[in-house]
């Protein structure tokens, strides 16, 4: 998914659709790549929706990060295939990057998020008569802007500095949690 934003922000992909996230965070800078996105705006979009969905639905599938890929499965996308040939190895060093520093904020925060997300849960399970298990997938990715957009059936996409604001961590996953239960 981070890989897909990557390529997102690097060529300005104006998605369509929902969910519209936030930049990421460190900002992306527009590259060469904005030449390819401004010759095939619209196919590079359509085709980039469609990877971005596909990831939603099934998650990233059998693309390897730790080696350079050839890129096949994007056979029937060639403007984002082109892309992705093209800015391989900045992606993955950003995105190898990101990785490192969330697996150094989780060793260091664990415990603090468990806690908010066990106490938003309880709160409103608490109130619920009959209430049924709640089952939410959080994927907290490096996003401007800190906030959550809901992936039905049972996803979260959460900006990870969502959670260093209870208050706003709670006004997002709370209704959310609600409406699934």
């Amino acid at each position: 998914m981070l890989l897909a934003l990557y390529i997102r922000d690097l060529a300005a992909i104006e998605p369509m659709g929902t969910p519209a996230l936030a930049p990421l965070s460190p900002k992306v800078k527009p590259s060469a790549a904005g030449e390819l996105a401004r010759e095939s705006a619209g196919e590079l979009r359509q085709e980039w929706q469609t990877w971005f969905e596909r990831i939603l639905r099934d998650g990233l599938g059998p693309l390897d990060l730790d080696f350079e890929p050839d890129f096949i499965q994007f056979d029937d996308s060639p403007s984002l295939q082109q892309l992705l040939r093209a800015h391989y190895g900045t992606a993955y060093t950003w995105t190898q990057s990101r990785m490192g520093e969330y697996q150094d904020y989780c060793r260091r925060n664990t415990s603090e998020r468990s806690i908010l997300v066990s106490e938003v849960f309880f709160e409103h399970e608490l109130g619920a008569v009959g209430s049924t298990d709640v089952h939410l997938q959080l994927v907290e990715l490096p996003l401007a802007e800190p906030r959550a957009w809901f992936v039905e059936p049972n996803t979260v996409l959460i900006s990870q500095s969502l959670v260093h604001d209870a208050e706003l961590f709670r006004s997002y996953l709370g209704p959310i949690i609600s409406m699934i239960k």
